[in-house]
C-alpha cells in the first residue's frame, strides 16, 4: 500500500475518531438550548387541597423542592401556567404559601423530591425525550412521553423524576 493511501485512510479515521468522540462527550439536553416560543402549553392546576386554611399544621409546612434546583413559579388553582418547549413542568401544593408550585425541568437530570404530597399536574413538553417517575425503591412508576398534554398526577408515591 503505498504511502499517500496509508496517510489518507489516517486522516480519515483521525476525523472519525475526533466526530465520535465529540458526540460521545456532549452533555445530555432534554431540549435544544433555546426552547421553542410557539410550542408552549398551558397548565391548568386543580382545585386546592381541602386543608388550605392557616391552621398550626399549614404554618409548621413544609415547601415541596427539587435537588438539583430548578426553576418555578407559584399560581393559585385555575390560573393558566406556561410550559415552554423543552421543559417538563410538574405543579405541586405547596402548603407553606397555599398555592401550587409549578417547577420547570429543563436540564437533564435525575431529581429528587423533597416534600411532594397530593394530586398537582404535569405536562412533558420535552423534544422527543420521555420522563420518568420513581418511588422510593427506585422502581419506575410511571413514564410520561412527550405528548404534550397536561396531566393530572398523584405525586405522593414519587421520590424522584428523571426527565431525559
Amino acid at each position: 500500500m503505498s504511502r499517500t493511501r496509508r496517510s489518507a485512510f489516517a486522516v480519515v479515521g483521525a476525523f472519525l475518531w475526533v466526530l465520535a468522540s465529540a458526540f460521545a462527550s456532549a452533555p445530555a439536553h432534554a431540549a435544544p438550548d433555546t426552547p421553542r416560543e410557539n410550542d408552549s402549553h398551558i397548565m391548568i392546576m386543580p382545585p386546592a387541597p381541602q386543608e388550605t386554611a392557616a391552621s398550626s399544621r399549614a404554618m409548621a409546612a413544609v415547601s415541596p423542592t427539587v435537588s438539583p434546583a430548578a426553576d418555578y413559579v407559584h399560581t393559585t388553582s385555575g390560573n393558566p401556567v406556561e410550559c415552554a418547549s423543552g421543559n417538563l413542568c410538574a405543579g405541586v401544593w405547596d402548603p407553606a404559601v397555599g398555592k401550587y408550585k409549578v417547577l420547570f425541568l429543563y436540564r437533564c437530570a435525575q431529581y429528587s423530591l423533597s416534600y411532594w404530597n397530593g394530586v398537582g399536574q404535569a405536562v412533558n413538553n420535552q423534544v422527543g425525550a420521555a420522563a420518568f417517575f420513581y418511588g422510593q425503591n427506585g422502581q419506575v412508576l410511571d413514564v410520561a412521553l412527550p405528548e404534550n398534554r397536561p396531566f393530572t398526577y398523584d405525586w405522593t408515591p414519587v421520590w424522584s423524576i428523571r426527565n431525559c
